[in-house]
């Protein structure tokens, strides 16, 4: 069977996902993000979460050789933040525009919840790399988180009222 990898993504992109920007520290100690919705929740016992790498990312090398991440689950009003960081180009953080948990990976400010993890498997597995991490450390907060479904954002909001 062949596929249609235009209309294959594009069917893909009928799943709604939450949006999360994945941050880590460079060697210099220098915070960067990237935009993902490839995260998962992946046991309790131990708390492990993943989240998946594509190997043409601008981000590939950094990301695919760090021992820590964040995974920073996005509010309905930070569309602004995740594009910034879904582009290609800059994406590293201001010293001062995050706070950090157990392994210094950036927690940015707003989020309804963060992750702070060490990366314990890597996977390759087609054009991605998956990072699985262990949660060393964790944050919650009461809000409304963005959604991405069929290229376009939304919010969570709807789901809060059922």
């Amino acid at each position: 069977m062949t596929f249609d990898l235009k209309d294959y993504r594009s069917a893909l992109g009928s799943f709604a996902t939450g949006v999360t920007i994945v941050t880590t520290l460079d060697s210099n100690g220098n915070g960067h993000g990237l935009t993902v919705n490839s995260f998962a929740s992946v046991s309790l016992d131990p708390p492990l979460v993943l989240w998946c790498l594509g190997n043409k990312s601008d981000s590939y090398d950094l990301f695919s050789k760090c021992d820590a991440y964040a995974i920073n689950i996005l509010a309905d009003n930070q569309g602004d933040l995740a594009m910034r960081f879904a582009g290609k180009g800059d994406q590293k953080l201001a010293a001062g525009d995050y706070a950090t948990l157990e392994t210094g990976s950036p927690v940015l400010p707003g989020t309804i919840a963060a992750f702070d993890t060490k990366v314990v498997q890597r996977i390759e597995a087609g054009d991605h790399l998956i990072l699985i991490g262990q949660t060393l450390a964790y944050q919650r907060h009461d809000g409304q988180g963005l959604a991405y479904f069929r290229g376009q954002f939304g919010s969570t909001s709807a789901l809060a009222k059922s």
